[in-house]
């Protein structure tokens, strides 16, 4: 199983691909849309980019409600320490077989 710092590295790579970002400009408190300047289309791209790293099918929608549920119904943005809390959880899931 990957650890929390593998996939906060494997997240950041995906964003430098997809965002054309400079190493060391991803933090985990970085928000997607504020700080990153994301788009909608960039998270259907950063996805994939995960999944091609990571192994892991991520579905959208899955990773809105479990952010919701974290943040509340209003959230407008998501910080990297969001999107690397659900990989780890859908991580763990696949590791126990859920």
């Amino acid at each position: 199983m990957l650890t929390e710092q593998e996939v906060f590295e494997k997240i950041e790579d995906a964003v430098l691909t997809v965002l054309n970002t400079e190493k060391g400009q991803i933090k985990r408190e970085s928000m997607f849309k504020a700080d990153l300047k994301a788009e909608s289309i960039d998270y259907l791209d950063i996805s994939y980019e995960i999944e091609q790293r990571t192994g892991i099918e991520l579905d959208f929608t899955e990773a809105m409600e479990f952010i919701t549920e974290k943040k509340g119904d209003d959230v407008t943005d998501i910080c990297v320490q969001d999107l690397v809390d659900f990989v780890m959880l859908v991580a763990s899931n696949k590791d126990s077989g859920k």
